[in-house]
């Protein structure tokens, strides 16, 4: 199953780009144009800034999640252990941060304590592909499936044909709100988080094309949709001699208002 993945991704607008809180990770790592996406993880995150460190949880949860089995993608329990085994790290990872403040001389202070005890928070998708099996209800012309498990409003939008055919958790702009569902680096109940995991599944063929998109790209996505507009077209030629660089393109709609200013990360994966 040939195809390529591309990643794109910003800070918020009048920001810094140390501030950025989105996270992500591919693997198999992709090397040149084209990969084998049988196999392949993506996991995108987005770190909700209202707690502390919620950069450092979301790139924690993405590097576990790009590296979990299919079955954690297919099973809401299997999800919920994996989620909570990227939190037994939390601890450890929390000790190095407050090791690194001390050597710099800005030991943690006391007022900082509270919101560290109560961690740290942040969205998760993340998506698994395998090639065709036969016999599992996978339409005939289908090459391969995608896997999704997503917490919150991270979104996975596949076009086929020149059309929308899956948005997938969230499917209109008016189902953003603003406190979205989140993984906490402290959770430790595995039927916790499998109540709140969303899972779905679908075909992938050739010419298909899938994005992973963090809330305000996600959000953006659907309304032009909602317009009988084609965002797809957009988002596919980024980069390209047709296309528009991804900063410009994101800093024209934040300019416009069509797009919320916040961090913004998006995965196109390919289907050759």
């Amino acid at each position: 199953m040939p195809g390529s993945v591309a990643s794109y991704h910003l800070h918020k607008g009048g920001g810094e780009a140390d501030e950025y809180e989105d996270a992500y990770n591919v693997l198999p790592p992709v090397a040149d144009d084209q990969t084998d996406l049988v196999d392949l993880r993506v996991a995108l995150s987005d770190g909700a800034s209202e707690s502390v460190l919620a950069g450092l949880w979301a790139r924690s949860l993405v590097d576990h999640f790009a590296s979990v089995a299919l079955e954690a993608l297919v099973s809401p329990e299997s999800f919920g252990r994996e989620a909570v085994a990227a939190a037994t790290s939390w601890d450890a990872i929390l000790s190095g941060y407050v090791a690194r403040r001390e050597a710099a001389g800005r030991p943690i202070q006391w007022y900082e304590e509270p919101k560290l005890n109560r961690g740290a928070y942040a969205t998760l998708l993340a998506v698994g592909f395998r090639a065709s099996s036969g016999g599992d209800g996978s339409e005939p012309e289908d090459e391969g499936q995608w896997f999704a498990a997503v917490i919150g409003d991270c979104c996975l939008f596949q076009v086929r044909d020149d059309s929308l055919i899956t948005a997938f958790p969230l499917t209109g702009s008016v189902d953003f709100g603003v406190n979205p569902d989140l993984l906490n680096s402290r959770n430790r109940d595995v039927h916790l988080i499998a109540d709140r995991v969303a899972i779905r599944t679908g075909g992938v063929r050739q010419q298909d094309d899938i994005y992973l998109c963090t809330d305000a790209i996600a959000a953006w996505f659907l309304r032009e949709t909602e317009k009988g507009s084609r965002p797809w077209e957009i988002l596919r030629d980024l980069g390209t001699a047709d296309g528009q660089d991804f900063s410009e393109f994101i800093g024209e709609k934040r300019a416009s208002g069509h797009m919320r200013n916040d961090d913004v990360t998006l995965i196109h994966v390919d289907v050759w």
